[in-house]
């Protein structure tokens, strides 16, 4: 059996105290070898061979949503483990620097959304709970 090793890069991306949101669409949820049933996402992807995870993450933003974006810091890192591969996975604090979101084929919305509005959707656990230790640190101190 061939085994694999993978790093990913994922930003929460923070505009105007709402964080951007993707929902992946069908095509994607079935075609992922990691999660193929989690509808929502955040922008990211791959890291290429010599490239590194900053480099990377701007690309895959960029691909995905189209918008420019200045990092802050790596929130944490964590990683899936599956008896083929094992993927590795850093999420930077990304703040909003310009541009219109336009997607990919990898997602088929995209959502502006404060904490109220991602449990009212009921998005993931792991997700509104890293989003609002952003919203804790960084938009609670600048108000």
């Amino acid at each position: 059996m061939k085994r694999d090793f993978a790093l990913a890069v994922k930003a929460i991306i923070i505009r105007d105290g709402r964080f951007l949101v993707l929902h992946r669409s069908k095509e994607e949820i079935k075609s992922s070898s990691m999660n193929h049933h989690v509808a929502w996402d955040l922008p990211g992807g791959g890291v290429r061979f010599s490239e590194t995870a900053e480099r990377g993450l701007f690309r895959e933003v960029g691909e995905e949503t189209n918008l420019k974006v200045s990092l802050v810091r790596i929130l944490n890192c964590y990683d899936a483990i599956r008896s083929d591969v094992h993927l590795t996975i850093l999420t930077y604090l990304c703040k909003y620097i310009d541009g219109e979101v336009k997607l990919s084929s990898e997602h088929d919305g995209y959502y502006w959304m404060t904490i109220s509005d991602m449990r009212k959707m009921h998005l993931p656990y792991w997700m509104i709970r890293d989003f609002e230790d952003v919203y804790n640190e960084f938009v609670l101190k600048a108000d």
